[in-house]
């Protein structure tokens, strides 16, 4: 949570999550974050990944039910509305100017976000296919890292478990300039820190 704070206050552009699953990813970058930031930044525009379109459904039914209910309409309810016209599972708008668009990452999309997310671009059942693999590093370099709205303000975030040396987080590793977290679920005595001055607490 404090990372993706960080690229809302503008301190990381560019951030990778390494975590396993089940420890509420995609809730926290995919529903929680998009949600909180509009209390503030109403007009940011956000586009989800995921390896399958329904698993970006997913978590965009639950980002937008999250925003309509009754808890989060009576404290913030004033500052946005949810615009009727353009109001679906793939994507919703607010008359603020913003929108949250889910795809899968295979699907090519025309639009362009302030904020691009790709969730678990990978299928871990496919991961030892080397075309497979390589059609999620081609959707990036040639789509999904040419959607940011702005070059100069536009962030990006991969979270997933890793799944190959070969996988998208290793090829941008490879081409640089990434926020790298890794939040082993086993600590395994090596130090983890980042530049925002966060570091591993375990010991043992």
């Amino acid at each position: 949570a404090e990372h993706l704070e960080a690229v809302t206050a503008g301190e990381i552009r560019n951030l990778i999550i390494n975590i396993p699953p089940g420890h509420m990813k995609s809730l926290t970058a995919c529903v929680f974050w998009p949600a909180w930031e509009w209390i503030t930044a109403p007009w940011i525009r956000w586009l989800f990944a995921s390896y399958r379109e329904q698993l970006a459904l997913r978590d965009s039914v639950k980002c937008r039910t999250l925003i309509a209910s009754p808890w989060y309409q009576a404290r913030w309810g004033r500052l946005f509305t949810l615009k009727d016209d353009q109001n679906e599972k793939r994507k919703f708008e607010n008359d603020k100017t913003g929108f949250r668009l889910a795809t899968g990452v295979s699907s090519a999309t025309g639009e362009r976000a302030q904020r691009v997310v790709l969730d678990d671009p990978h299928n871990i059942e496919e991961a030892e296919s080397d075309a497979e693999r390589e059609s999620v590093t081609r959707a990036w370099d040639f789509t999904f890292s040419q959607r940011g709205a702005d070059p100069r303000t536009s962030t990006a975030v991969v979270i997933m478990q890793r799944l190959h040396q070969a996988d998208l987080v290793g090829h941008l590793l490879e081409q640089g300039g990434w926020e790298h977290l890794k939040l082993p679920s086993e600590y395994d005595g090596v130090p983890i820190t980042t530049s925002i001055g966060w570091a591993d607490p375990r010991t043992q």
